[in-house]
Formats: structure tokens, sequence, C-alpha cells
């Protein structure tokens, strides 16, 4: 684990985690900062560099060199029977110690790598090489299970016709259910000062570029309805994002939106799905997703969704009138006008809702399991996870 940040990806790290812990599996985890887990079966092997290392570069160059050679001695020393790595870059770090040691690799793959360079406008010959790296990861890998079939294409055409790998599509599954007191709803919005009758939106997760939250402010006067509230959870989790986040509060200002946007900042999961209960509508207006664990989670509590027509919501929402493109402002307002105005309208999008949400209750812990160590990768039941 290069750097531990919120968000979904890091949350189902978490969860694959206990999965196996569970099952009394032997975890070995490396990191270069302390990964946040108390078990007698999990072994966090954190490398310390030193301080005049502290700059994102350096710090990245030393974990492409350091991280294999660490993670072969790791493996090696605990003979680890399988190896597992959360995306294609940490398959890469993986490897060479996976060739010398001649164990199977699991690769699970929860978005586009590739699409976060390009968001940053990373120098092409940089977002070359992350290619490189990553089609080399992903040739290495004995298993691969893809968060949406979106990816599952694309890894397949990445690695060719090699018979040996297996692309699986793996989806996320909803961690929570609707049993909420009906209270609560008019408790919540009197806490951020919303009026009864208001109508109110939400939209959550790590708020950077991609979430493309400007569409979402720019479509707000479009929309028509005068008691329209918004309620942004979430923040950044780099400097960028930071930026991004000041851009956004700015341009709320700028809309005269002030009083109607509400920015909670980060919030626990429990807050969180309080604050779901207390809207009216989520909304998610992202360019690229793996499979947001938040759209998810805002079904899983039958509140009504809309969403990008973009892989990963696809796999979700799958209907069209759920659906609408990222960079129409002009669509995005009439999809949310006719939902809050047309209360026949809504309450055919709240049943599409409602059927969607049901594929997507399982056991996401013990499918995790027995995709990882189905044979022929299970062996002695020791694992090494990233």
């Amino acid at each position: 684990m290069y750097t531990v940040r919120r968000g979904g990806a890091y949350d189902r790290f978490l969860m694959m985690v206990e999965a196996f812990l569970e099952r009394r599996c032997e975890i070995h985890c490396i990191s270069l900062t302390p990964v946040r887990i108390r078990h007698p079966l999990f072994h966090n092997h954190v490398i310390y560099f030193p301080l005049h290392l502290d700059h994102p570069m350096l710090m990245k160059i030393s974990v492409l060199l350091l991280f294999p050679l660490w993670t072969f001695l790791v493996g090696w020393r605990e003979k680890v029977d399988v190896f597992i790595a959360f995306n294609s870059l940490y398959a890469f770090i993986q490897a060479m110690p996976k060739w010398i040691l001649r164990k199977p690799m699991v690769t699970l793959i929860r978005g586009d790598f590739v699409f976060g360079l390009k968001m940053r406008r990373s120098l092409s010959k940089f977002r070359r090489l992350s290619g490189a790296m990553e089609y080399l990861g992903l040739s290495a890998s004995d298993r691969i299970l893809a968060v949406n079939r979106d990816i599952q294409e694309k890894v397949t055409k990445v690695i060719g016709d090699r018979k040996n790998i297996d692309v699986e599509v793996f989806f996320n599954n909803i961690l929570v259910s609707n049993h909420s007191a009906g209270t609560e709803r008019l408790n919540i919005r009197s806490q951020y000062a919303i009026p009864e009758d208001a109508k109110v939106m939400v939209t959550a997760g790590v708020l950077n570029q991609g979430k493309n939250i400007e569409v979402v402010l720019k479509s707000f006067l479009r929309i028509g309805i005068e008691n329209l509230f918004l309620f942004l959870i979430g923040g950044g989790t780099t400097k960028e994002d930071t930026a991004y986040l000041d851009g956004l509060k700015g341009m709320t200002k700028e809309l005269g939106l002030e009083q109607r946007v509400v920015f909670t900042g980060w919030l626990p999961k429990e807050e969180m799905w309080r604050v779901f209960r207390a809207s009216d509508l989520f909304i998610l207006s992202s360019l690229n997703e793996g499979m947001p664990n938040v759209l998810l989670e805002a079904l899983g509590l039958d509140l009504p969704c809309l969403g990008s027509r973009i892989p990963g919501v696809r796999d979700i929402l799958e209907h069209e009138e759920l659906m609408f493109d990222p960079k129409d402002e002009e669509s995005i307002a009439h999809k949310v006008n006719r939902f809050l105005s047309d209360e026949q309208h809504a309450n055919h999008i709240l049943q599409l809702c409602h059927e969607r949400s049901k594929d997507f209750f399982f056991d996401w812990k013990e499918r995790v399991f027995q995709m990882v160590t189905q044979r022929p990768f299970h062996k002695r039941g020791a694992c090494q996870s990233r």
C-alpha cells in the first residue's frame, strides 16, 4: 500500500483484509504508512524513508525501486502462498517477487489508473511509462478481478490472448440497508438549517476533478426550483483536490448559491447515511468511476439515484432514465427537474432504483475470499495482501 487515502478503494482494501483475517489467513502488508488494523495474523511491514526523500517524485521512484526487493524478502521469509495486488501498479511492483518465488498473483483493478494521470495533465512520456508498467503488472497476474465490465474488456485487450490469465468481473456490493426512523429526516434538515418542505440533492466522495461537481453547480440554476438544496459530502486527499474544492466554493459564491449548497466535509459513514436519508435525490456526475460505493450505499437506503452515463455507473443503474451525459448541463437539469416536479415519474425512478439494488445485495467478503483462493491458487491458506 503506497498511501492510505480516504475513499471507496481503501474501504474495499480494508474489507478484503478483514475477509481473510476472519477466515484465519495470515496477511503480510507492505506499506509506506501504518495500516490501522490490529490482529495477531496481520503483519504490517512499514518502510520508513529518510526525511530528505519526503518529495512526491523521489518517494515514487524509491517505492518502485525498493518495494519489489522488500516484497521479495517478506515473501521468501514468510513463505507466502498468494500475492494480492490492489491495482496494476502494485502488480508491477510484485511481478519480480512473484516470478522468482513462483507463486500465483491475483490483481484487483478498482479503476482507470491512467485516467488519474490525464486529469493531472501528466507528461505524455510519464503516461506511456505508466502504461508500460501497467501492462507488465497485468501480464504477471494469474487472475485479474475487474470492478466493472468496461475495465474487464480493456484489460482483456491489453493482455491479448494469454490463456493462462483469468479476467473476471467482480462488482462491489451494497453495505447498508434502509432502517431509519421517519423523524431522522426532519432532524438532519433542522441541523443544517434546511426547510422541511425543501427539495434536497446530495452527492459524496473524494471531491476531485474527476467527480465533475462543477457541472452540477452550473445546472443548478437551470433546474428552476427555488427551494432546492445540495449537500456536498467529502473532501480532497491531495493538494490538487484541495485547490479544486476551493474552486467549487468560489463558484458557489459567484452563482449566488452559498445558502443552498452545503459543504459538509468528510463525515463518518453513519452520519453520511443520515444525510442521505434526509435527501430526495442522489446525483453522481463523475467523468470516471470504477464502481462507486456511495452510489450503491444510496441505493441501499432506497434513495432515488441519477448518475453519469459512464462505465461503472452504467453497470449499476443500467436504465437510460437513470443516467445523463456528465458534460451536458441542460440534460442534467431536465432530468433533475422532472424527477422533483413530476410525482408519477419520481415513483417510476424510485422503482427502477429499487429493482437495480437487488443485484448488489451479496456477501462481498465471502466472494473475494473465494475468487482469490479458488483453485489453482489455494494452497495452505497463508496470504500476502497489498
